[in-house]
């Protein structure tokens, strides 16, 4: 998010706004729907999320298609902002997506997808967050977990898991490019959506849903008497009671405009930010190298994820009550190794993906293949194991991490300690 107060407001276009503040509303009365949207919130899967945002942040090594590679940065002016472009793209195509990239400038461009209703394909609901990032004073160390990082996520997973449910009304998954630069990819999106004059019946914007410093559960839902947006914070609301979710949830009018939610306002369109309570329990590590998932409050950022999924959801209309979430988890991954930071000078943390439970041996072989430390040497369960190096083990060289599964073929990551 971008603390840039300027002005947010131009003469709103006239374009269907009695359609538009008619639409918002979600009847909960309908329980065909409430169902369905009850079964979304179930699915939800907060170890994916975590997956997520590890993976975009460089807590994680991903494969891009050349082997394991950390994404340090996503701020704008470094190379790990493309690299983060296309992890989204290649997590969107593995559930069956064509993701869109939205070209705005040299530098900037968004990466949207669309599920199209099935009723009325022409009125679009669009779930949002950005995901570039911006430490103060670096380009370099710009991991955003929470900002946006925790937004992105809730992306991915709502494009997960809504994949096979149909709704009537048009969804659009949108990571924005540039918000720290002003709401720049947002701002080009929502301009073109107005000069084309295509209906946008709600935005629900997430940015920075994972912090909660004190406890207390506390977020908020920014909202102006714009468009719909009012009854797009009272379907917040509604869905925040109907299923439950531990959130003291406030609402703020007129919301503040430092985020991508403003660029529908100013385009006249009706919209709503999702936000931690950034005032009253500000995320310390806003802006710095240490927005990091080890700061998370997991149980509320899933409780939060939950809430703005649902509501884009409500919004759309699922159209089938008896459609169901069909699981579009990853498959077991084969057995991998990855190491980070990497080079490194300071503590090296390796990660092995295990795909089965089984005897392994994991090791670390210095430059000519002599066994300098022993990992692990017994059963690995399935699923990610982290081994941590401290400073001083390894003396400055390059090692390679070895794992030898009792079944299967070995695994390996090089390493290089420096000075």
């Amino acid at each position: 998010m971008a603390l840039s107060m300027g002005p947010w407001y131009t003469p709103m276009m006239i374009r269907r706004q009695a359609l538009l503040c008619a639409m918002a509303t979600w009847s909960l009365n309908m329980s065909a729907q409430s169902d369905v949207i009850g079964d979304i919130v179930g699915a939800v899967n907060i170890d994916s999320m975590i997956t997520y945002v590890e993976e975009m942040t460089g807590e994680v090594p991903v494969d891009l298609g050349n082997g394991p590679i950390t994404i340090t940065s996503r701020h704008a002016d470094h190379a790990g902002n493309a690299l983060a472009q296309q992890y989204y793209e290649q997590r969107f195509a593995a559930w069956g997506y064509t993701p869109a990239e939205h070209v705005f400038n040299a530098t900037g461009t968004n990466v949207l997808v669309t599920k199209p209703g099935t009723v009325h394909p022409e009125e679009i609901v669009v779930l949002c967050a950005h995901y570039d990032s911006k430490p103060a004073g670096t380009l370099y160390n710009a991991p955003g977990a929470d900002d946006d990082g925790s937004g992105c996520a809730a992306v991915l997973e709502a494009a997960r898991i809504l994949r096979d449910i149909p709704f009537e009304r048009t969804i659009v998954f949108a990571l924005w490019d540039q918000e720290e630069q002003g709401k720049i990819g947002s701002m080009h999106y929502a301009n073109m959506m107005a000069a084309n004059d295509e209906a946008i019946v709600g935005v629900v914007n997430m940015d920075a849903i994972a912090y909660d410093g004190n406890g207390d559960r506390k977020a908020r839902v920014h909202a102006r008497a714009v468009a719909n947006s009012m009854a797009i914070a009272d379907t917040v609301f509604a869905v925040l009671d109907r299923y439950a979710l531990d959130v003291d949830l406030l609402l703020t009018t007129p919301g503040e405009t430092y985020s991508d939610h403003a660029s529908f306002w100013s385009a006249g369109y009706g919209a709503v930010l999702v936000i931690e309570e950034f005032a009253g329990d500000g995320n310390p590590n806003y802006h710095t190298p240490n927005d990091r998932v080890q700061y998370f409050d997991v149980p509320y950022f899933e409780d939060l994820a939950k809430l703005s999924i649902a509501s884009a959801a409500a919004l759309a209309i699922p159209h089938d009550p008896t459609a169901a979430v069909v699981d579009m988890a990853p498959a077991a991954p084969a057995l991998m190794l990855y190491a980070y930071p990497n080079p490194t000078a300071d503590m090296l943390r390796v990660w092995v993906n295990v795909p089965k439970t089984q005897q392994h041996r994991v090791v670390v072989l210095n430059a000519i293949g002599e066994q300098v430390q022993l990992l692990a040497d017994g059963v690995l369960r399935e699923g990610r194991q982290e081994f941590v190096l401290a400073p001083g083990v390894l003396a400055p060289g390059a090692y390679v991490v070895v794992a030898y599964p009792e079944q299967g073929e070995p695994a390996s990551v090089r390493v290089l300690r420096v000075p």
